[in-house]
């Protein structure tokens, strides 16, 4: 039998590719996991999880049918498909590898450090001009702000970086917070700090709303001491900092984006949300509001929709909705939409992610960001949506195990 070191090292090359490399060098679109799905097949084949293919396989034949009825561009259509079988058959080798793998916490623990030591040489890039780019990317956060150097690593932008760590803080805040690490505010300085620099107010937005709704899902949460203390915390420490912005530096790009998102003028908010979703709601209209109009025709057929609505000129290039519900409703149309929320509530009482606070606690927030970010072909979001529901995974967090004296005499003891 193999033992759980030989399984790490085994995998872990694969997770460092995902994690930090999967785009370097790359065309935009393409990834390193896409060049690989062959490999993945000829894995998978041997593994229960395959059947899925033939399913995922038949729908996609039945949706195809109807698009080519409509009519498409056949090169564009083939292509995007392509990237749509590819994604699935990471998510099936993703969940294999979730099987296989007997301990994910040292995976994490090691792409944790190495993120870290990422994280010191772009620190020291930022103070060389000609090499900043490489790690950084500046734009404007919010209509008439300055713009700001965000943090993306070798990846294309910050918000799909910051999407990428969401696994990991979710994992270690929990750490912190039922466990004794003997490190605590070394963990968390460690997964914290990339995700400020990234400036992505969406994913750290959904991260702190995802942890509220996840402390007032169960209410003994609420009796803990570190919620206790660190609810406190928060109750004096935000005000103070808020004071201190206000105070100090009233036009900071924080104030400046909230009072855009209150009154409707931030640009990239209305994108990732109403926006994409008005477009796409046009878009798949064209062609069929039930079926879409079908891979890769969002950016053929929605050019004259996004020069009326924005009233500027696009190419099919710009041709974007930063939005999974609003590309699932372009691309799959209203059918398409039914069928991942189905499956995202039919997986969520199957697989029992309510008894996991780690796996709930991703649930929620990529169930958030799918209205607010994202994308069709985002392996990142799936990767969170798999680890959500392998219920074998980071099992310490099992309700059972976190709050025995409860669940064993069937009260809760203080």
């Amino acid at each position: 039998m193999v033992d759980s070191d030989v399984k790490i090292n085994k995998y872990l090359p694969l997770a460092v590719l995902y994690f930090f490399f999967n785009s370097l060098l790359l065309p935009l679109g393409l990834l390193y996991t896409t060049l690989l799905t062959p490999v993945f097949v000829l894995w998978l084949y041997k593994y229960p999880v395959f059947k899925y293919f033939y399913l995922f396989a038949i729908g996609s034949v039945v949706f195809a049918l109807v698009h080519f009825l409509n009519g498409v561009s056949f090169p564009a259509y083939f292509k995007s498909l392509f990237l749509i079988i590819s994604v699935f058959i990471w998510c099936m080798a993703f969940y294999q590898f979730l099987l296989n793998c007997s301990n994910l916490q040292a995976i994490f623990n090691k792409l944790l450090i190495l993120n870290f030591f990422l994280l010191l040489i772009a620190l020291a890039m930022y103070f060389v001009p000609f090499l900043r780019p490489i790690l950084w990317y500046s734009n404007s956060l919010t209509s008439g702000s300055g713009y700001v150097y965000r943090l993306k690593m070798f990846t294309y932008e910050a918000s799909y970086y910051s999407l990428l760590l969401v696994p990991l803080i979710y994992f270690y805040y929990l750490k912190i917070l039922f466990f004794r690490t003997g490190s605590n505010w070394l963990i968390f300085f460690l997964a914290t700090l990339p995700i400020l620099l990234s400036f992505s107010f969406g994913v750290i937005g959904g991260i702190g709303i995802g942890f509220i709704l996840l402390l007032l899902s169960d209410v003994k949460l609420l009796f803990l001491k570190k919620v206790k203390y660190f609810f406190i915390a928060g109750l004096v420490g935000l005000p103070v900092v808020f004071f201190i912005l206000y105070y100090f530096f009233p036009d900071n790009n924080l104030f400046l984006r909230i009072a855009n998102i209150m009154n409707g003028s931030d640009t990239s908010f209305n994108g990732r949300t109403s926006d994409s979703l008005i477009l796409a709601f046009r878009i798949a209209r064209e062609k069929s509001l039930l079926f879409g109009c079908g891979p890769g025709q969002t950016k053929i057929f929605g050019v004259d929709f996004f020069k009326t609505f924005y009233s500027r000129d696009f190419t099919p290039d710009g041709v974007v909705l930063p939005n999974n519900i609003a590309d699932i409703l372009a691309t799959y149309g209203l059918l398409g939409v039914l069928i991942k929320l189905f499956v995202e509530f039919y997986l969520f009482l199957k697989t029992r992610v309510f008894e996991n606070y780690y796996r709930l606690g991703l649930f929620i927030f990529i169930f958030i960001y799918q209205f607010t970010g994202s994308f069709i072909t985002n392996i990142a979001e799936y990767v969170i949506w798999i680890l959500a529901f392998t219920s074998s995974v980071f099992v310490e967090f099992n309700k059972r195990n976190i709050f025995p004296n409860y669940y064993s005499k069937g009260m809760f003891e203080l």
